[in-house]
């Protein structure tokens, strides 16, 4: 994760009022709302072209029945095909409201208690933590497991991978807990995957037919699928190549978490049902207690460090007090969702019995999708009477300055989150800078933030944007304060932990850290292509901070903080509440043939000083082992102007080509199989597939 998309930023635009109400041409109309066709296209216009996203669709629903739905922009970019209410769009994390009304229903049932250990139901669970053994259901439904975080590997591809939920069971058995089941909130995917384990132990019918025959049919929700297989064309909004044709299908695997598809009409059933105590239409799919349980706020009592609205779990809901709508005076829960290609939101105020869902692709992310859906459900509250006028932005007027007390205790200071890395330090005149680990060194990221008089520290020229410090539980964190997309409101959360130095490094640490090892287990089919994935692992240490490594997979630029506890093991090194402390993952070397193999997390990374070469003008055979693992050849780096070949045998496999400083320059996810002229000096040719799959490899050399 990158620290620098953790932190706020200003929305370019605005919502309108009038531009929330459509005409002529829209979905499910009913009750007495009046509605502009001319004043919507103009903002859904607006919309796209701000987030740089082809699509986007919108509903609102009120007494259980739709009053509008509509879409918005584009689904194929080369004809101008508009999407249409009934077209589906990835929800992400918003896949956890259906997650937890499942099991919901299971605790109406009788079949499952909310206090029981989750080993009570599913006897493959084990980890390094023989408290573990402690993690109730609820803990799965509101964060507060322990869990590590994210089983990434595996989970977002090109194809179904119906074995992800036994990868996430085996890489937690294999993984120690962050912190004490209960103890306190972080938000945390692999906790919701393994709902579907519970519903699949629990009763025999496995989770994606469950959740059709108890919520989807019950509700009526005809337009929401698990990507099981691939989709009609049409049928859903794709993200587009620069060349207008659309990216393959997403298959989110994380189906109890994050892999959904559905309209925003489709959650608005699910929203009317939460509504109306559980039950629609004369259907009641959970009891009125199950519904009241899932808005309890479930951080009361946990460490917390600060009082967050937008972070105030319930089970499922992201919040029970959601900061925009509690501006009117209502309450309302919301739970948002983003993957890496879509974004979403559903928000509910249950005593009106009035919610909002939002979906988009590309550029509209998670904070799009709730700033959209807070704008809808207020301004339906004006147009009912029950808001007098719409709340308006945040004011940029800077609070006055104060003297700054001594924060010596926190600066100067180095601050970590998930993967991000910060020095906080004051100038002479007690100004606070915030600088960001990157590229090797330190980069400016805020610079002349004064003390004011509300305690903390702020820019004139954007007082919204807010730090300060404190301490719990002994340990310290600097906490941000921001205005959500919607520039509406603020909302403060504990944004990165304070670091300091630890036991100095082992021989064993040090001599790993002028190495590079390379990622072996990726499934060939993951989604991401070429040009935007890093496929190495490296181990940094910096001076000022001895005895401490930095992971740095994934990108150039993260910083994953592991405290060293053996020779062969580090720790997690953080812990923060709410989501600067998620999706962590500890680092285990093992011995593989010899050689010095890391594990990270489930990722497995094999050194790159072993990689063999391959000569020009000899052809090699190259087999994929019994594991699976991938294979990696180094280029010759004597020989420029060559032709590469790959030429592939069996079902499954795919090839990358990396230059000298692993920057992707072919896939053949992108780019098909055919010889590759100019092949880079002393680059890495990765080759992926089932095990058993064969590549013959050839470098012709045109020149020596």
């Amino acid at each position: 994760m990158n620290l620098k998309g953790n932190l706020p930023k200003r929305t370019a635009f605005m919502l309108v009022l009038s531009v929330l109400f459509l005409g002529a041409g829209c979905s499910g109309l009913g009750g007495n709302a009046t509605f502009s066709m001319q004043e919507a296209a103009s903002y859904a216009k607006t919309l796209l072209a701000t987030y740089s996203s082809p699509s986007v669709s919108v509903a609102l629903v009120e007494n259980g029945v739709v009053q509008w739905a509509q879409a918005f922009g584009e689904i194929d970019k080369r004809s101008g095909r508009a999407p249409t209410p009934e077209t589906m769009f990835g929800i992400g994390s918003t896949s956890k409201m259906i997650a937890t009304t499942a099991a919901m229903i299971l605790v109406d049932r009788g079949l499952v208690s909310l206090d029981l250990p989750f080993a009570t139901y599913v006897n493959d669970f084990s980890m390094q933590s023989p408290e573990a053994a402690d993690i109730t259901v609820r803990m799965l439904l509101n964060h507060s497991s322990g869990f590590p975080g994210t089983e990434y590997r595996g989970s977002v591809l090109t194809a179904r991978n119906p074995g992800y939920v036994d990868s996430v069971l085996e890489t937690l058995a294999g993984s120690h807990l962050k912190h004490a089941p209960g103890d306190m909130n972080i938000y945390c995917n692999d906790g919701f995957t393994l709902v579907d384990r519970l519903v699949s132990s629990v009763t025999g019918t496995d989770y994606v037919t469950f959740v059709h025959d108890e919520i989807f049919a019950p509700l009526g929700m005809t337009h929401s699928r698990f990507p099981t297989g691939p989709f009609p064309a049409g049928s859903y909004a794709p993200q587009f190549n620069a060349d207008g044709s659309p990216k393959p299908q997403e298959y989110n695997n994380t189906f109890a978490s994050g892999g959904l598809y559905s309209t925003p009409s489709d959650l608005c059933r699910l929203l009317a049902m939460f509504a109306n105590g559980g039950e629609l239409g004369g259907v009641r799919v959970l009891s009125e207690a199950a519904v009241q349980a899932m808005g309890v706020d479930q951080t009361i009592g946990k460490f917390r460090m600060c009082v967050t609205k937008g972070v105030r779990y319930g089970l499922g809901w992201d919040t029970v007090v959601q900061p925009g709508v509690e501006l009117a005076g209502r309450t309302a829960w919301a739970k948002d969702g983003e993957t890496g290609v879509y974004g979403s939101c559903v928000l509910v105020i249950p005593d009106l019995k009035l919610g909002a869902a939002v979906t988009g692709v590309s550029g509209i992310k998670s904070s799009q999708a709730t700033a959209l859906a807070e704008h809808v459900i207020l301004a339906a509250l004006v147009e009912r009477g029950l808001l007098g006028s719409m709340p308006t932005v945040l004011p940029e007027t800077p609070k006055e300055r104060a003297q700054t007390p001594d924060l010596s205790a926190y600066l100067p200071g180095f601050y970590a989150s998930t993967g991000g890395l910060l020095r906080m330090e004051q100038d002479a005149q007690g100004n606070l800078s915030i600088h960001m680990r990157s590229g090797g060194g330190w980069t400016p990221y805020l610079e002349g933030l004064s003390y004011r008089v509300n305690g903390y520290f702020s820019s004139d020229g954007d007082p919204n944007t807010e730090f300060a410090f404190a301490e719990g539980r002994g340990m310290r964190y600097a906490m941000n304060r921001a205005a959500g997309a919607s520039r509406l409101y603020q909302d403060e959360t504990p944004m990165v932990q304070k670091i300091g130095p630890g036991t100095p490094l082992s021989a064993a640490w040090t001599s790993r850290l002028s190495r590079t090892w390379l990622l072996v287990n990726m499934p060939p089919i993951f989604y991401t292509l070429g040009a935007t994935w890093y496929p190495c692992l490296a181990l940094e240490a910096l001076p000022e901070l001895p005895g401490l490594i930095f992971a740095k997979p994934q990108s150039k630029e993260t910083y994953y903080l592991v405290r060293p506890e053996s020779d062969t093991f580090a720790a997690m090194g953080i812990t923060i509440p709410a989501g600067g402390g998620r999706d962590q993952n500890e680092l285990v070397v093992t011995d593989v043939g010899g050689e010095e193999w890391m594990r990270f997390g489930s990722y497995r990374f094999r050194p790159l000083e072993t990689v063999p070469v391959l000569s020009a003008d000899v052809a090699r055979d190259i087999e994929i082992g019994a594991a699976g693992d991938g294979e990696w050849l180094r280029l010759d780096p004597g020989v420029s102007g060559a032709t590469l070949t790959v030429a592939p045998e069996g079902d499954a496999f795919r090839w990358m080509l990396f230059d000298a400083s692993f920057t992707c320059v072919a896939d053949s996810d992108a780019r098909g199989t055919e010889p590759l002229p100019g092949a880079p000096l002393g680059g890495y040719l990765h080759l992926m597939g089932d095990a058993g799959a064969r590549f013959r490899v050839t470098l012709a050399a045109a020149e020596k």
